[in-house]
């Protein structure tokens, strides 16, 4: 039961994080560059952005994310949980742009990757 009011939490937080960034981020290659010409513009981009279900929801649980996390705190060490969190999201937007979005894995990903995992494997087994 620890590890689901802990850790698992940490990883929910960071999943739902993942998930919710390449709905938007697909929402964006859709929609283009934003244009910077005025407030307006920016403002109606922003509204579009949003304007489906799919990135509405994707938004609040933007918001939500970071509550899972600090739920997770409140039982583990700062220095821990956010190199875990960070690692663990980094790896999941690796894999899942590349599913997801068809975005291209590099070998410097592939490498970074390793010495992610090498990372939170050192920090978590302290």
């Amino acid at each position: 039961m620890y590890f689901f009011s802990s850790w698992g939490l940490v990883f929910l937080a960071g999943f739902i994080d993942v998930v919710a960034i390449l709905v938007i981020k697909s929402r964006l290659n859709q929609l283009g560059p934003i244009s910077y010409e005025n407030v307006t513009v920016i403002f109606n981009y922003c509204i579009d952005v949003i304007k489906t279900p799919q990135t509405f929801i994707s938004a609040l649980f933007i918001f939500i994310s970071p509550l899972l996390y600090g739920f997770a705190l409140s039982r583990i060490n700062l220095s821990t949980a956010y190199p875990v969190l960070i690692g663990f999201s980094t790896l999941c937007l690796i894999f899942f742009s590349n599913v997801y979005l068809k975005e291209t894995i590099t070998i410097n990903a592939i490498i970074g990757s390793i010495f992610i995992l090498i990372g939170i494997a050192i920090i978590y087994l302290k």
